[in-house]
């Protein structure tokens, strides 16, 4: 994984075979302590403390279309190499929380991606999950819910081509957040 988008993705994609009818996604940056702390949180299925110790483990994985599950393991790998951690929290019946926090500071820590692109094609490929997308610094804070969508009639967005204009939305709003960024940040 390249960037915090593609990790985004590969996790919330795990949540959606987990089962998930809502998934909440945040990105909180600290400029005080310098980390941005990644969470996917989930409603799913949920997983036993066996399961969870072994998600670290690239040779291990639940799919049954390969032998290796790389995500979780990269995702812890990416968050260390940039002075952060990596926390899982789950319980069979009660969803999966997954939070990676980067130090911001550090030139290991990954850039941003098209977080935007990414969570509108999420979106398009999952209109029956309740998505909520949070990316926060400081006090100053940008999200988008999906049934705030639905409320402003914006629906189905591969059938009404709102997509790009969706895409736009979320992008003009990130790039107006990240002017209160801390200029030491190495995230892009």
């Amino acid at each position: 994984m390249v960037d915090l988008a593609m990790h985004m993705m590969d996790i919330v994609q795990n949540s959606i075979r987990a089962n998930a009818t809502k998934i909440d996604i945040g990105f909180l940056e600290n400029k005080q302590d310098a980390t941005l702390t990644f969470s996917v949180k989930d409603n799913g299925s949920g997983m036993a403390p066996e399961t969870v110790a072994k998600l670290e483990n690239p040779f291990f994985t639940t799919r049954t279309t390969r032998r290796v599950g790389l995500g979780v393991p990269f995702l812890k790998m990416s968050s260390r190499q940039a002075g952060g951690s990596l926390k899982i929290q789950s319980e069979p019946g009660a969803g999966t929380t997954i939070e990676a926090v980067y130090k911001t500071d550090n030139p290991d820590c990954l850039p941003l991606g098209d977080l935007g692109g990414y969570l509108v094609l999420l979106l398009i490929a999952n209109p029956g999950i309740h998505f909520s997308f949070q990316y926060k610094i400081d006090e100053s804070e940008f999200s988008l819910d999906t049934k705030e969508l639905e409320e402003q009639g914006i629906t189905e967005l591969s059938k009404n081509e709102m997509a790009p204009a969706v895409k736009e939305y979320i992008n003009e709003n990130l790039k107006e957040l990240y002017v209160n960024r801390n200029r030491e940040s190495y995230l892009c």
